[in-house]
C-alpha cells in the first residue's frame, strides 16, 4: 500500500534540503520515493545566491518557506528551481494518484535540467524540465504535469526516445 501522505512529506523535506544545501553549492542528483532516498553532489565554484520573483521574503528559513511565497525568479540558480519543483510536486502527489499518475523519482545528471520519473498507469516516462537558463518562472509544475499526462497532451513532446517527454522549452 502506497502512503501518499508520507510521499508528500518526503518531497517537502527533500525540497527543504535542496534549498538549504543549494545555498552551500550542493545540488540534487537523484531522488527516489521507493525507497525514500536523495543524493547530492558538490558543485564547483561559489554558491549562487537565491533570486525571488517578488524579492526576498521577510525570512527564508525552513519554517518561513512553508509560510511565505518564495518562488524563484526565472534567472534563479538551478538549485532553487529544483527545490521549488520538489515543493510543488509534494502538493500534487495525491491529485496525481487520483489520475493513476505516480511520481517515482527525479534524476538530475546535469545541473541545468532534471528528469521527473513518472508512471502513467502502466507506462513509464521521464519528463525533462529545465532548471537553469530559464526564460520564464517555473509555475505550478505539478499541476501542469498532472493535467498534461491525464489529458494525453504529453504525446506532442515525446522525443525519439518514446519514454522521454521533453518540456525544457515548455514548462
Amino acid at each position: 500500500m502506497v502512503d501518499l501522505d508520507l510521499d508528500s512529506k518526503f518531497l517537502t523535506r527533500a525540497s527543504e534540503a535542496a534549498f538549504d544545501l543549494g545555498r552551500d553549492s550542493f545540488r540534487v542528483t537523484t531522488l527516489k520515493l521507493r525507497p525514500r532516498t536523495i543524493e547530492f553532489t558538490h558543485t564547483s565554484g561559489p554558491p549562487e545566491p537565491p533570486l525571488y520573483v517578488e524579492g526576498e521574503p521577510p525570512a527564508t528559513d525552513r519554517e518561513a518557506r512553508r509560510i511565505y511565497d518564495w518562488q524563484p525568479a526565472a534567472d534563479a540558480p538551478a538549485w532553487m528551481h529544483m527545490a521549488w519543483l520538489l515543493d510543488d510536486l509534494a502538493s500534487w502527489v495525491g491529485p496525481m494518484a487520483d489520475d493513476r499518475i505516480t511520481i517515482v523519482g527525479i534524476e538530475a545528471p546535469e545541473p541545468d535540467w532534471c528528469d521527473v520519473l513518472v508512471l502513467d498507469g502502466d507506462s513509464s516516462y521521464r519528463v525533462r524540465i529545465s532548471l537553469a537558463n530559464r526564460r520564464e518562472i517555473l509555475e505550478f509544475p505539478g499541476m501542469y504535469l498532472r493535467d498534461m499526462l491525464a489529458e494525453g497532451r504529453y504525446r506532442k513532446y515525446l522525443t525519439q526516445d518514446p519514454s522521454l517527454i521533453d518540456l525544457r522549452d515548455i514548462l
